[in-house]
This record gives C-alpha cells, structure tokens and sequence, in this order.
C-alpha cells in the first residue's frame, strides 16, 4: 500500500498540481480508505460496488458523515482508481459506477450594497497609522478583485503594475492571471504602500506587525476583529468578498466569460452558480418593481 501511496502522491502534487490543502485532504482519505481495507481484509487492487459502498456505511455509521463530505470522499477515491487504471494496475475503474449522494447546491452568500460600503468605510482609531491603511488596503483590494485569501497573501509588489490599477496573480495549479484594481482600491493600496515605505526585505504587498508577509490566518484574524468593531452579525470573510465581487459584475450586466476569467475559474459551471444569485436578485427587483407583480 506504501508503494502505491507514494505514487498517487506523486501524481497528485507533479502532474495534477494540486494544493497543499488539497493534496493533504485526498491523502487523508486515502489513509482512511486502506485502513478499512486492511480492517476487512480486502484487497484494494480487487474491490467490487459493495466493498465501496460497505466503505462508506461503515465511515457514516463512526463519523456521521454528511452528504456533501462523503460526496468529496467519493471524488478523491474515484481519482485514485482512476490512476491506478491509468497506471494498468487495474483492469477497470470499480468506481465509476458508484453514483455521488445528491446534495443540494449552496447558493454563496454575499454581503448587500449596504453591508459592503459599511465594511469597506469602517475605520477605527486604535491601530496604528500603518496597520490602519494596511487593513483598509485589504478589504478594498478583495472587494475589487474577488482574489482567494491565498492570492492575496501571495501577491507581490513586483505584481503591480505602475499605475496600481491591475495586478498579476499565481491562483489555483499555478495558473496565472491579471486582475484590475478600482479606483478606491488603488488609492488605498497607495497610501497603504508609502506608508510601509520600500525598505522592507519582503516581497508580498501585505505585511504583518514585523514586518514579515502576512499569512491567510492573519488576513482572516483582520476581518473577524473589523467584524467585531463593527458590531457586524454576518461574518466577514475574504470568500464573501469574492462572492459579492462575482454577483456584483453579473448584477450589472458583466459578461459571464469575463467574470469566470476574472475569479481565475477553471470551469464556466464554477462561475454559473452566481447566476443564481444574480437572477433571484433580479426577481426581487421585478416583484417589488412591476404593479402587476407585487402580489405575487
């Protein structure tokens, strides 16, 4: 199983460019699956429907796994087989004939045109001059961009263009893309720069209170506090802010294509759940709009 382990692991990080969260999660799954298999004595290079779907009983009855948690486990043990297949370790792929638990998509949640300019305005006197302009930087700049937490720790000042106005970014299986900055965005990002000044040894735009590049911990430590200041009941993360950057664009009327190339999707279906959103606040306009309407 080690030899195997070594080589899926391999696949995974070299040629399929995962992430390390990502990585990590299919390896655990990984663990878990063989510990089953050497619990009941099953040859995994063998397994049938049933061995798969004992698996799983046996994993729901111990950790009472939702449907969309076993649906993730299911995908990452339908990838291992699919590269033992691939590998001609075994002569078929005895998953593809399990079917996923049907799991009911969850529209993401965004913050109202209030609710973003009640963040994005916020300012509070207690942090130091730098750490302020540092903090007001980083809520406009996601709000912009819709970057991932993990983009936005990683972004560089060598990234930036002269102007400040657009931005390169490594996102998922380092696929690099540009992002451009609003004009709030960019005046933050600014003052935010000047004051840090240019003398620090570190490449990222964003830095802790050493000085050193600022993790996705610190980033979301920074919201939850401006949460709390704020008396704020809804939390305030960076994915909401990529989900109400993405409905935003749609709202108003951006092309679908430029909105998937500006969140760095992969896939057009990852970006057409904010349709969605968009349509059901397109709805609400016309319920409370058209006379004919309001009674529905």
């Amino acid at each position: 199983m080690t030899e195997y382990y070594l080589m899926y692991r391999t696949y995974l990080k070299i040629e399929k460019n995962y992430s390390e969260h990502t990585l990590f999660a299919y390896l655990r799954d990984l663990k878990f699956f063989f510990e089953f298999c050497l619990k009941e004595e099953i040859d995994f290079l063998s397994i049938d429907v049933l061995d798969v779907r004992g698996y799983f009983a046996d994993l729901k009855s111990k950790k009472n796994l939702d449907k969309r948690t076993q649906s993730r486990k299911l995908s990452s043990l339908r990838t291992f087989y699919k590269f033992l297949f691939r590998e001609e370790k075994i002569p078929a792929n005895p998953i593809l004939s399990v079917s996923f638990p049907k799991t009911k998509k969850k529209l993401p949640k965004n913050f109202t045109q209030i609710e973003t300019e009640d963040i994005l305005d916020y300012h509070t006197e207690e942090k130091s001059t730098t750490l302020g302009k540092r903090d007001k930087a980083i809520v406009e700049v996601l709000y912009s961009t819709g970057l991932r937490v993990f983009e936005l720790v990683n972004a560089k000042v060598s990234d930036l263009n002269s102007e400040l106005t657009s931005l390169k970014v490594m996102g998922k299986r380092k696929k690099e893309r540009y992002v451009f900055i609003g004009e709030e965005a960019s005046k933050a990002l600014r003052e935010y720069l000047e004051e840090r000044g240019t003398q620090s040894k570190t490449e990222e735009i964003f830095l802790n209170q050493r000085g050193g590049k600022l993790t996705t911990r610190g980033i979301r430590y920074i919201l939850a506090e401006r949460r709390s200041l704020m008396g704020m009941e809804k939390p305030i993360t960076p994915h909401k802010f990529r989900h109400t950057f993405a409905t935003d664009l749609l709202n108003a009327g951006a092309d679908i294509r430029a909105v998937q190339e500006l969140l760095g999707h992969s896939s057009l279906s990852s970006t057409q759940v904010y349709l969605s959103v968009s349509r059901d606040r397109l709805k609400e306009v016309y319920r409370n709009a058209h006379p004919h309407a309001k009674n529905k």
